[in-house]
């Protein structure tokens, strides 16, 4: 009696060394199937000192290809749990273009995370708070991770992005977001070499700008699932 369950922890324990972050679409799969699991766009998270205990996961509706998926993953006691958490058009706006390879995936947000807080020290930034971000690029589909660093009043010091397959420094940037308070000093780039280098870092910072839409309803897609 004891082998089926030797067999479901072989299984579960080489699906965690196999690729990472595995917890969040077992959970959206168990709740919602295999079809939404499989069609993951973006996760999104944030914490303090350690990793995010809730995950917002967005998804494509394969049923209704014009509509999103929003859905709240979170920690308890007995395992992750995924829960409707909102559906409609443009959810995301914009939104990325193709899926997350899990399979491709093998760096965890904790290990990006090591990565982002070496990257920080190097540029003495000292932040609080990371925001993650994780979702394929649009090119080559590699799942990358995308961390907003936040200094203790909220404001955003820099933005690291991460390969999610070998762990790689992709991108940094840790150019302030509010100007410098002294006035005899300029926050303006002094020659074009500067503006078109500091051009290119907010265009791929505003790559990662998916605006999140307050007003989604829970209703179709959702509702046909608990009926």
């Amino acid at each position: 009696m004891k082998k089926p369950f030797c067999l479901l922890a072989a299984l579960a324990t080489s699906l965690t060394s196999t690729f990472a972050n595995p917890e969040i679409p077992a959970a959206v799969s168990l709740s919602f199937g295999n079809a939404v699991a499989g069609n993951i766009l973006l996760l999104k998270g944030s914490a303090a000192t350690a990793e995010p205990s809730v995950w917002m996961v967005y998804a494509q509706d394969v049923f209704r290809p014009q509509e999103q998926l929003r859905i709240k993953a979170s920690l308890s006691v007995g395992g992750w749990k995924a829960e409707p958490a909102g559906a409609g058009q443009k959810v995301l706006s914009p939104a990325p273009t193709q899926p997350i390879d899990f399979v491709r995936l093998k760096v965890r947000s904790s290990e990006a995370r090591v990565t982002a807080a070496k990257a920080a020290a190097l540029a003495q930034v000292t932040f609080s708070q990371m925001n993650y971000q994780l979702a394929a690029n649009p090119s080559t589909g590699a799942p990358e991770w995308g961390m907003a660093l936040l200094d203790e009043t909220g404001h955003e010091c820099g933005f690291v992005v991460t390969s999610g397959e070998t762990g790689a420094l992709l991108f940094q940037d840790w150019t302030p977001k509010i100007g410098a308070t002294d006035p005899t000093v300029s926050s303006q780039p002094s020659s074009e070499g500067e503006r078109a280098a500091r051009a290119l870092k907010k265009a791929a910072r505003k790559a990662w700008t998916w605006t999140d839409r307050a007003r989604v309803e829970t209703k179709g897609f959702f509702r046909e699932l608990f009926r």
